[in-house]
């Protein structure tokens, strides 16, 4: 495999990044707090498009299995899909002012739709490339180190930079278009760049096999038992990190009345450490195995989600910044957990059930990650309306009532610990069937331990 193709993958990983923790952090309290919409349908309007969006991954993931073009099966989504996803950024944030009433609401939506479709025709396609690209245990493990580096620069980009940005300009209607202008050029880009970069080293590989419905596809999922597994972790944990995302940058303006620097400065200390983590998380996995260093990383996410409870509100300086480092570490596990054990279900498809169903694997994985999302979403808008939630229009510095601040604080801390322990839970029942016997656990480790001396010099 090229060089180039780790270059490829981790700007990929930074696209798709990007464009879901711009619009996962800022977008529903720029509906609130800029655009003046009521919660209740700020919130409503984004899980409709989430709905839509995660009943679109398992299509695209089929459709993505039988595409043959001279570019292979998946590369071309990945150019369409980012120019369609940096332009959806720009629309999202850019919202004519003209539009009032009904007209702002509907292009609020529309938007969404868009950015739903354009998401999902980029995200899909590059999951499933992960496999195609190599079989190689060694390359794909390396190959996973750098989705994490890519997919943690475009955290910082969207998470710390964009905030940082905005605490210069002005967190207004227009310093959020402007803003939202410099990530879509940026996710553009990308998506361009991993189409040229990458390639597909098994194109040449035979669809899948059966009488080639839908309905035979899903089938053939539900018997695949360790992929289940994971995705009933990821369902819980991530309804949960959902929640808490949603709530942070109501809690640093709503609760810690601080600027937008300092959410900012949490993204990118949390963001650095999911980084720094990655070669630590690595000698885990091939020591212990990955599915117990994931169960060790669900188990920091519990600690470090709980920690945010004490944090306290007249002096949060270093304490904010404490739970952050702990949930970016956390962080770092879990996503180089899931990229890792979903490669070894897709192989487990291949090899166990005798069929090659990658695209329709990372639609399913990608669909309960925008599944979670619209429940989360839909959990905390409904919760911040009944507490007693006020919109507004500017920069959404006005005062909440206590109750409102109480229901931020535990939206942040009570409910993604709770669902960080569950998910651990039900990770204890993921078994690979095939999995290499005891004897052979120091080759394995061996092996893993020099991917990770590799990426990090990489």
């Amino acid at each position: 495999m090229k060089k180039t193709a780790y270059l490829g993958w981790a700007i990929g990983s930074f696209t798709s990044s990007a464009l879901v923790s711009a619009v996962g952090l800022l977008h529903l309290r720029f509906m609130t707090d800029s655009l003046g919409l009521a919660i209740g349908l700020a919130g409503m309007l984004t899980v409709l498009a989430k709905i839509y969006d995660a009943a679109c991954d398992p299509l695209m993931g089929h459709i993505g299995d039988r595409t043959h073009t001279r570019f292979g099966k998946y590369r071309p989504y990945l150019l369409g899909g980012g120019l369609m996803a940096g332009l959806s950024m720009v629309m999202l944030f850019n919202v004519p002012a003209a539009l009032l009433g009904t007209g702002l609401w509907v292009w609020v939506g529309m938007t969404l739709l868009f950015f739903s479709t354009a998401y999902t025709l980029f995200r899909i396609p590059y999951l499933a490339l992960g496999r195609a690209i190599t079989s190689n245990f060694q390359e794909r493990s390396k190959l996973m180190t750098f989705s994490v580096y890519g997919s943690s620069l475009g955290n910082m980009a969207a998470t710390a930079a964009a905030p940082f940005l905005l605490s210069r300009i002005g967190s207004d209607r227009a310093g959020h278009g402007m803003v939202a202008i410099v990530l879509g050029v940026l996710i553009a880009l990308g998506g361009a760049a991993s189409f040229a970069l990458l390639r597909e080293g098994e194109a040449a590989e035979s669809a899948p096999s059966g009488d080639g419905s839908l309905r035979e596809a899903v089938g053939a999922l539900r018997r695949n038992r360790p992929f289940l597994c994971l995705i009933g972790f990821k369902l819980v944990l991530f309804s949960g990190l959902t929640v808490h995302m949603a709530a942070i940058p109501f809690y640093t303006r709503h609760v810690l009345g601080v600027a937008d620097s300092t959410l900012g400065s949490i993204f990118l200390v949390q963001t650095l450490a999911m980084m720094g983590s990655q070669y630590f998380w690595v000698r885990l996995a091939a020591r212990h195995g990955r599915r117990n260093a994931l169960l060790g990383a669900s188990a920091l996410c519990a600690l470090a989600y709980f920690s945010w409870l004490f944090v306290p509100a007249a002096r949060p300086e270093p304490f904010v910044h404490l739970c952050a480092l702990v949930s970016g570490i956390a962080t770092g596990g879990i996503f180089l957990g899931l990229y890792t054990v979903l490669t070894d279900t897709m192989d487990y498809s291949r090899q166990v059930q005798g069929d090659s169903r990658a695209g329709m694997l990372a639609g399913v994985f990608v669909m309960v990650e925008k599944g979670t999302a619209a429940f989360g979403t839909f959990v905390f808008s409904m919760t911040m309306a009944w507490v007693g939630f006020v919109s507004s229009t500017g920069n959404g510095a006005d005062a909440q009532p206590p109750s409102v601040r109480l229901g931020i604080i535990v939206a942040l801390s009570v409910v993604p610990s709770l669902a960080a322990v569950a998910a651990g839970l039900i990770m204890l029942r993921y078994r690979l069937p095939g999995q290499a016997a005891p004897e052979h656990a120091a080759q394995a480790s061996e092996t893993a331990e020099g991917n990770a001396l590799n990426a990090t010099a990489a």
